[in-house]
C-alpha cells in the first residue's frame, strides 16, 4: 500500500526538525518542477506501507503571492496527499492558526502537531490540546520537536487519519452574512463545472471571489490558454520567460464577479473581508483552549530583544556577532587545517617512498606528491574552517538570532533597492556562494532574486577568505594585517551596494514589498539542527575536493611539469601565463599569478595549491608559498592581487548554480563578465591610488 503525507507549517516552527527526525539521512533534495524552491521528500516503510513524506516550503498562508504559497497549495490540490501534518508554533498560536484554517478549507485530512509548548509556557500560555482538537475538529498532538518528543505519535496519528481509522470533522469559518450570500451564489454558479471537479467547491468559490490568478491557469493547460488568449511578456530573463496571461477566456463565475464589481466589491475588498473573517473566527475559538497567565517579569526573548533589536545597540551587536563568527572560524580551524596539510604531505611522502621502493618512474611519483596530495591537501586544509563557519551559522539560525539579524539588515537592503530577505543570501555566502545563491529562493519577486544572485559572488566565501588571510599574513604582519583584511571586506560591501543600485537600472523590479517576518522566541539550538546541516554542507565540499578540484590540481601539475625535463619557466603553464601576461601587466601581475587566477575558476580553493605548484613549494606548508610570493612582489601588488582575487569570476560551481537558479545563459554570462571587468577595474584603481600615495 502506498501513502502520501504532506508536512506543512509556517517558517521557523520546527517543521524541518520533525522531517529530519522521521527521515534521518533518507532524504531526497531537489527543486519543484519549473520552480527554484527546494523540495525535500523521503520514502518510509512503516507497517508494510510505502509512505512518501514531503516537506513542503514554509509559508504563512495559501494565497497566490509567493512561490512557497503556490507550491504548497498546488501540491495539496493536485497530488492530493492522504493526510496533511500541520506543525504549529504554540508560542505564536494565532498567526499559525491562520494557515491551519486555510488548510481545513482545502482538506479534512489534517493532523496538528502542537510544537514548542515549553516556550509557550515561558510566556504564560497554557494550551489544552484535547479542547483544541474538539474545537477545530481534527486531532492535535503535543510535540517538542527539538527534543524528539511526541514526533512518533504525531506521525502515527497522521497515518491513522489517512487510513480512515480516526475520523475528522474540520470546523468551518462562519463568514459574515453579506459574504456568505455571495459565497453561496458563487458555489451555485460553479457547481458541476470542470473547475469544481478539480477543486473543493467552497474553497473554489472563495478563490473566485478573490479573483485568484492561479485558478484556471494550471501549468498543464497554460500553453492552451496562451494560444487562445495571447500572452504578454512581463519578466524577460533571457532563456526563460515568465508570462502574465492576458486572459480573454471566460471562466465560470466571471459574470458574477463583474456584477459584484458594480456593487462596489473590488478584488482587494474580498481579500480583506475574507482574511478578517478568518482572524475573527480564530479569535473567537482561541479562548476555549488557550489560557494566558500574566508573567511577573519579561521572558528571555523580550529581555534579549531590548538589545538585539535596538536601533542604537542592535547594529554594533550584529557586527560583533559576525566578527566573532569569523574569528572563531579562523582561530579554531588554524591548527586543524595545519594538521590536515601536514598529514596529507606525510601521507604523500609515504606513498612516494613506497613507489620508489618498487622503482615506479619519477614522473608518476611527482604526480602523486605534487599533483594529488599537495593540490588536494591544500584544499582539504579549508574543511575545518568551512565546517566551523556553517556550524556557527546553523547555531545562530536555530537559536532565533538570525531572524533578528535579517530584521536589522532590512534597512541596508532597502537602501540598495533589495528585500530584507536578501540579507540571508548575502550572509550565508560568506560560507559558500552556492547555498547563498540558493537562499534567494525565499524572495517572492523574480527580479529581486535575479539581482541578489548577480551580486552574490562579490561576497568572499570561506575558501577565498582562507587564501586571502594566508596572503595578508605574509605581506601585512600584526595590526596591518587586520587593517588590510577589514579594508578588503569593506571594498566588497561597498561594491555590493553600488552593484545592486546599478542592477536596479538594468533589471526593473516590481513595486517594493514590505519585509514581514515573524520573530521566533529564542531557544537553545538542538544538536541535530546544528550538526546535520553542517555535515551536509561539509560533505558537499569534500565531494567537490575529490572530483573536479582533484582534476584541476592534476591539470596544473601537468602544465607545470611538461614538456618533461624543461624548467618551470619553459613549461606549458609558463606559455599560458605569457599568453595572459598583457592582461595582468597593467596590475603588476607575473605569469604565475595569471595562471593561478585562471585555475581559481575551477574552485577558489585551488588558488593556493596552484601558487604552490608554480612557485615550486607545493609540498610545503602555506607559509612557504607566502615566502615565495613575498620574494616575487611588493606589498602593493599583493594587495592589488587580493582585490582582484576577491572579486573576479566566481568559481565553476557558483556559475553552474547561477544558471540553474536564473535559467538564463545570458544573465549568467553577464554576471561572469561583470565580475571579471569589475575586479580588474577596481584592482587597477587600487594600484594607481596606492602609487599616488607613495605606497608603491
Amino acid at each position: 500500500m502506498k501513502m502520501k503525507i504532506a508536512l506543512v507549517g509556517n517558517p521557523n516552527v520546527g517543521k524541518s526538525t520533525v522531517f529530519n527526525a522521521l527521515t534521518g539521512a533518507n532524504q531526497q533534495v531537489g527543486n519543484w518542477a519549473g520552480k527554484t524552491v527546494e523540495r525535500k521528500s523521503s520514502l518510509l516503510v512503516r507497517s508494510g506501507m510505502n509512505i512518501e513524506l514531503v516537506d513542503l516550503p514554509g509559508t504563512y498562508s495559501l494565497t497566490a503571492y509567493s512561490q512557497e504559497e503556490i507550491i504548497t497549495r498546488q501540491y495539496i490540490l493536485r497530488d492530493k496527499p492522504d493526510v496533511v501534518m500541520a506543525v504549529v508554533d504554540a508560542a505564536n498560536l494565532e498567526r499559525n492558526l491562520y494557515l491551519v484554517v486555510q488548510l481545513l478549507e482545502l482538506t479534512s485530512k489534517v493532523v496538528i502537531g502542537l510544537n514548542m509548548l515549553d516556550l509557550a509556557a515561558s510566556t504564560g500560555s497554557s494550551i489544552d490540546a484535547v479542547a483544541m482538537a474538539h474545537t477545530l475538529g481534527v486531532p492535535v498532538v503535543e510535540i517538542v520537536a527539538a527534543k524528539g518528543k511526541g514526533i512518533d505519535a504525531f506521525f502515527e496519528t497522521a497515518v491513522a487519519v489517512a487510513l480512515g481509522n480516526l475520523a475528522t470533522a474540520p470546523a468551518q469559518v462562519a463568514y459574515p452574512p453579506e459574504l456568505e450570500v455571495r459565497i453561496k451564489a458563487m458555489e451555485e454558479v460553479l457547481a458541476g463545472t470542470e473547475l469544481a471537479s478539480t477543486y473543493p467547491l467552497r474553497w473554489l468559490a472563495l478563490k473566485r471571489l478573490e479573483d485568484d490568478p492561479e485558478i484556471g491557469q494550471e501549468w498543464e493547460v497554460e500553453a492552451k490558454l496562451r494560444a487562445a488568449a495571447g500572452a504578454e511578456s512581463c519578466c524577460d530573463t533571457g532563456d526563460a520567460q515568465v508570462y502574465r496571461l492576458t486572459r480573454t477566456l471566460e471562466l465560470p463565475g466571471d459574470e458574477l464577479l463583474r456584477q459584484y464589481r458594480l456593487e462596489g466589491w473590488a478584488k482587494e475588498q474580498f481579500e480583506i473581508a475574507l482574511a478578517d473573517a478568518k482572524y475573527r473566527f480564530i479569535a473567537s475559538v482561541i479562548p476555549s483552549f488557550l489560557t494566558k497567565t500574566p508573567v511577573a517579569r519579561p521572558n528571555w526573548t523580550e529581555r534579549l530583544d531590548r538589545w538585539a533589536l535596538s536601533p542604537v545597540w542592535g547594529y554594533p551587536l550584529l557586527a560583533a556577532v559576525i566578527a566573532l563568527v569569523f574569528w572563531v572560524s579562523f582561530i579554531l580551524s588554524a591548527p586543524l587545517g595545519d594538521g590536515i596539510s601536514a598529514g596529507m604531505t606525510a601521507l604523500g611522502n609515504l606513498l612516494v617512498a613506497g613507489m620508489q621502493s618498487v622503482h615506479i618512474p619519477e614522473i608518476w611519483q611527482s604526480m602523486v606528491r605534487d599533483g594529488v596530495f599537495a593540490g588536494v591537501g591544500a584544499v582539504l586544509a579549508f574543511v575545518p574552517q568551512i565546517a566551523i563557519f556553517f556550524a556557527l551559522f546553523a547555531f545562530l539560525q536555530d537559536s532565533g538570532y538570525l531572524a533578528r539579524a535579517a530584521f536589522l539588515g532590512d534597512r541596508f537592503m532597502q537602501l540598495i533597492g533589495l528585500h530584507g530577505k536578501s540579507f540571508f543570501s548575502l550572509v550565508s555566502s560568506y560560507g559558500c556562494n552556492v547555498p547563498g545563491i540558493m537562499a534567494t529562493r525565499t524572495l517572492e519577486d523574480p527580479k529581486d532574486r535575479l539581482i541578489t544572485t548577480l551580486i552574490n559572488p562579490l561576497i568572499p566565501c570561506v575558501p577565498r577568505l582562507g587564501v586571502m588571510s594566508a596572503v595578508v599574513a605574509a605581506f601585512f604582519p600584526g595590526w596591518w594585517g587586520s587593517a588590510a583584511m577589514l579594508s578588503l571586506l569593506l571594498i566588497s560591501l561597498v561594491l555590493v551596494g553600488l552593484s545592486a543600485l546599478l542592477m536596479r537600472k538594468l533589471v526593473k523590479q516590481q513595486a517594493a514589498s514590505a519585509f514581514v517576518m515573524e520573530l521566533p522566541l529564542y531557544h537553545v539550538p538542538t544538536w541535530r539542527n546544528v550538526v546535520w546541516p553542517t555535515w551536509l554542507k561539509t560533505y558537499h565540499f569534500l565531494k567537490r575536493a575529490w572530483t573536479f578540484i582533484l582534476v584541476a590540481s592534476l591539470v596544473v601539475w601537468a602544465l607545470s611539469t611538461f614538456p618533461q625535463g624543461a624548467p618551470l619557466d619553459q613549461s606549458w603553464a609558463a606559455d599560458l601565463g605569457r599568453l595572459l601576461a598583457p592582461i595582468g601587466r597593467p596590475l603588476g601581475f607575473d605569469w604565475r599569478i595569471m595562471v593561478a587566477i585562471v585555475f581559481g575558476f575551477t574552485a577558489k580553493e585551488t588558488t593556493l595549491s596552484t601558487l604552490g605548484i608554480l612557485y615550486g613549494v607545493a609540498s610545503d606548508a602555506s607559509q612557504s608559498i607566502a615566502e615565495a610570493m613575498r620574494a616575487a612582489m611588493p606589498p602593493l601588488i599583493a594587495f592589488t592581487f587580493l582585490v582582484v582575487y576577491m572579486l573576479y569570476i566566481p568559481c565553476l560551481a557558483t556559475v553552474v548554480t547561477t544558471y540553474k537558479e536564473t535559467r538564463s545563459a545570458r544573465w549568467t554570462a553577464f554576471g561572469v563578465c561583470y565580475n571579471l571587468l569589475l575586479s580588474f577595474g577596481v584592482g587597477w584603481l587600487v594600484l594607481q591610488g596606492g602609487r599616488l600615495l607613495g605606497l608603491g
